[in-house]
């Protein structure tokens, strides 16, 4: 009688704590639910108002929103993971080199720890090839959060040790890529990251395949990095800013930098100019929607849209 008294006992217990447990996940999805409807409704109000009370397009009403997420809205925690990504605390990029970790102000940054196309590159490149892809992605991930990553932070993210690390930052230092670690900190500059290298391998006439061999990246990450870097040439002959050409293609103002630091380098060299008709081509193709024509972000001297320009 004991024993059968125990095993129920037992039972109820197990089926309380999955209640529990189902009540809680239950109550997190409606918090997450409610947090989402609540920010929905706020943007709708503020487009609204824009529209009546500002007089503004609902296409710039909807642009005017997108702006003040982008200022207000831009802590990592304020945004929905991906599968694959995870917070993380590392050192804000201001912080010196020589500085004690201890001692410096943490920035939280979003880190893509799997991505789907991670798998295609362990089938062709191994499991060095993509440690040594990981690498970059973190890092530049991080950098441009305005934070960055030790050696040890690497190790740690990517369940290896320092060494392994150091002889990966090192070998992609003989490409002429800079890993931007806090440790090369004084090293990294726009044209040296892999998106740099990148662009300047392929105006100097490689194609996509070429350059993701030579760098150690994935051809779908080489053909991004091409199409962004046109974007940015086709939005600077717009007389876009930096800040604006960031938020009308929806990348940071880091990305832009570097790509606007490739540009002036190699803009006076033959290669460049016989690059530019495709550069104009392929960001053509991508704003055809006619939003120039609407007044989209900023062009340049457009006193309308001021507002837009931070």
């Amino acid at each position: 009688m004991s024993s059968r008294w125990t095993r129920y006992s037992a039972g109820c217990k197990t089926n309380k704590t999955k209640d529990i447990h189902m009540i809680k996940r239950t109550d997190n999805a409606q918090a997450e639910q409610a947090r989402r409807l609540r920010i929905k409704t706020q943007e709708q109000r503020l487009v609204k108002l824009a529209v009546e009370g500002a007089g503004l397009s609902p296409w710039e009403a909807e642009t005017l929103t997108e702006v003040v997420k982008e200022v207000f809205f831009t802590e990592p925690q304020d945004n929905p993971l991906r599968s694959g990504q995870m917070f993380y605390e590392c050192a804000e990029a201001s912080e010196g080199a020589g500085k004690p970790l201890d001692e410096c102000r943490l920035a939280r940054v979003v880190l893509t720890i799997h991505d789907p196309e991670d798998m295609k590159i362990h089938g062709r490149q191994g499991a060095e090839g993509l440690r040594r892809h990981c690498i970059l992605r973190l890092t530049e991930e991080a950098r441009e959060q305005d934070g960055l990553l030790t050696q040890e932070d690497l190790a740690r993210l990517l369940h290896c040790d320092v060494r392994t690390v150091r002889r990966d930052v090192a070998a992609f230092r003989k490409k002429g890529i800079m890993v931007a670690t806090r440790g090369q900190q004084k090293d990294i500059g726009p044209g040296v990251s892999h998106r740099g290298v990148a662009i300047r391998h392929w105006i100097e006439g490689d194609d996509p395949q070429e350059v993701a061999r030579k760098i150690n990246h994935s051809l779908a990450a080489v053909e991004r990095y091409i199409q962004a870097f046109a974007r940015v040439v086709y939005l600077k002959q717009k007389q876009f800013d930096v800040f604006a050409t960031a938020l009308t293609m929806g990348i940071s103002v880091a990305g832009v930098k570097t790509y606007r630091t490739v540009l002036e380098k190699h803009r006076n060299k033959p290669e460049f100019k016989r690059r530019l008709k495709e550069l104009e081509i392929i960001g053509g193709k991508f704003f055809e929607t006619g939003d120039f024509e609407k007044g989209g972000p900023s062009r340049g001297g457009n006193a309308k849209n001021g507002w837009r320009m931070p």
